[in-house]
């Protein structure tokens, strides 16, 4: 209670008058003063939240792409670009069966990074990133040639979509310790052992081609990519783990001098027009990282497949569980 005039005063309503006036103002002054601090308060706490849910998503992100998973791809450099970095082409989480489901996601890239007649980059948010790619695992890459010798690390930067004349994917970009004019290379994630040894030959006998293709009762190859086929002869033995392209569908076949088996027949039309043995074993045979092409036009992409002990499949987002 503010107190401003006597007992004997309240009688003068001037002084009355100018007591009220007073009182009015402070009450003024402390409405102001309280409602300021609560806006604050209010301010800070919105504040709070968001720095909240930025770092749970900068680590709930950081988890998934250090997630303890071995990822083996091929890589590829942008040939329009003399920087030291790379690419990977991304898997995606849910399968998408019509063009508007791309180009909605492609949608949500939101700046500009590279620009010409041909190519062009843009960077797609890493918050979204994570709901519809396949990121685990894929912080740091260790890239080899075609035969398995290390050439550089490789650190993640971002992810992108890379709008081009044949093929427009989405990747995840990283900064290489040199500048690598990919030929073939691939890429392993948490990965620091030794290769296994080398056991096998390579060569392209389209003489052993014609007379697998001749077994299996299929046509002559498509001759438009390039080799056939590629036989892998095991050191001290008569065994021989062939990849051959039929006119449209791929095979794999292990044979030796008194017998054969189809361990894969791809399931579309397909031919392969590259491979990479990666050494690494699992019941009894190398896992096979290959190069397709649509026999009837340009699309491309990469497979990864082991064994399973009957045949060859396709592991899934080639990933290696440990």
């Amino acid at each position: 209670m503010v107190k401003c005039v006597s007992q004997k005063e309240v009688s003068n309503p001037i002084k009355v008058l100018k007591c009220q006036m007073k009182y009015l103002s402070i009450l003024t002054i402390l409405f102001f003063i309280f409602s300021c601090s609560n806006k604050d308060n209010f301010k800070g706490s919105n504040h709070d939240s968001l720095q909240t849910n930025k770092i749970d998503t900068f680590n709930t992100i950081n988890n998934v792409l250090n997630e303890n998973i071995q990822y083996i791809n091929f890589i590829y450099n942008f040939y329009f670009s003399k920087e030291n970095e790379v690419y990977i082409e991304l898997d995606l989480i849910k399968e998408v069966k019509t063009a508007d489901e791309y180009n909605k996601i492609r949608k949500l890239a939101d700046s500009l990074i590279y620009n010409d007649d041909e190519n062009s980059r843009y960077r797609f948010p890493l918050s979204l990133a994570t709901k519809y790619f396949d990121l685990r695992g894929i912080s740091k890459l260790k890239i080899y040639d075609n035969n398995h010798k290390f050439i550089s690390n490789a650190d993640f930067v971002r992810v992108e979509f890379l709008n081009q004349n044949i093929q427009s994917p989405f990747i995840a970009v990283y900064k290489t310790e040199k500048y690598i004019k990919e030929d073939n290379h691939y890429c392993r994630s948490n990965f620091n052992e030794t290769f296994e040894p080398t056991n096998y030959s390579v060569t392209t006998d389209t003489i052993l081609t014609q007379e697998l293709l001749t077994k299996i009762d299929e046509k002559i190859p498509y001759y438009g990519i390039g080799n056939d086929a590629s036989h892998f002869h095991f050191f001290n033995s008569d065994t021989i783990l062939s990849v051959i392209n039929s006119e449209k569908v791929v095979y794999i076949v292990l044979s030796t001098s008194n017998d054969f088996k189809v361990l894969y027949r791809s399931s579309d039309s397909e031919n392969v027009y590259h491979i990479n043995i990666i050494p690494l074993i699992k019941n009894g045979l190398p896992y096979l990282l290959i190069k397709n092409v649509w026999p009837e036009g340009d699309s491309r992409w990469d497979i990864l497949l082991c064994f399973d002990g009957t045949k060859y499949t396709e592991v899934k987002s080639k990933r290696i569980e440990k």
